[in-house]
């Protein structure tokens, strides 16, 4: 059985978590405090990842760490597939999809790396560089907002254009679903919210604090 080591409040973690309520996977939980404890800096975690990052995945005998690569993993492991091809969550038989999924990915990464940092300030008071990181956040937002509402009216409603999510919808999602709690409003961003949604209503959509279901 996989065995994942992570923090419920962290936002890396909860991608892979999400993951892997959505293809129905079982799992073992190793839970690493981040804050206050910081146990991801104790030896015993550093001897499997040098990083002291989360989440990290033990899987077919083998340490991953890196949340996007592991969504990977797992959408090629576990995504199983579509008759006539791959699954919808890594399409690897059409390029050019792949190449947009693997764009929208490092666009995630970027979109976490502003809004998790400004998150963890609101939460635990880090230090930031507030304005800096607020406008980033914001035209990263408008960005995916914009590219939302676009593929919504083309009929194709998720991030990469697709009729059904990728692992960059996941990816993108969860730093969009902690807005609220890193203080920036989401009600800015409409077609965002209806994204959201959509993903919310996924069959084996799992929450986590702050971030529910859709009603």
């Amino acid at each position: 059985m996989l065995k994942l080591h992570d923090d419920e409040l962290c936002g890396e973690s909860y991608k892979v978590r999400l993951m892997l309520g959505l293809l129905g996977v079982p799992y073992e939980r190793a839970r690493i405090e981040l804050y206050p404890s910081r146990q991801n800096a104790a030896p015993d975690f550093l001897a499997m990842n040098p990083l002291g990052t989360l989440p990290l995945l033990e899987a077919q005998g083998a340490l991953l760490h890196d949340a996007h690569a592991i969504l990977v993993y797992l959408a090629r492991r576990h995504g199983g597939t579509e008759s006539g091809g791959e699954s919808h969550w890594l399409p690897l038989d059409d390029p050019l999809q792949l190449a947009h999924v693997q764009t929208w990915l490092g666009f995630a990464a970027q979109l976490s790396g502003v809004v998790f940092p400004m998150r963890t300030h609101v939460l635990h008071g880090a230090p930031l560089n507030d304005d800096a990181t607020r406008h980033k956040a914001r035209k990263l937002l408008r960005i995916l907002d914009e590219s939302c509402w676009f593929n919504e009216a083309g009929g194709t409603p998720f991030v990469c254009a697709t009729a059904a999510p990728t692992v960059a919808d996941i990816a993108c999602f969860v730093p969009v679903a902690l807005l609220d709690e890193a203080g920036i409003e989401s009600i800015d961003y409409p077609a965002l919210r209806r994204w959201s949604t959509r993903i919310k209503r996924l069959a084996g959509f799992t929450t986590m604090a702050g971030v529910y279901a859709a009603l």
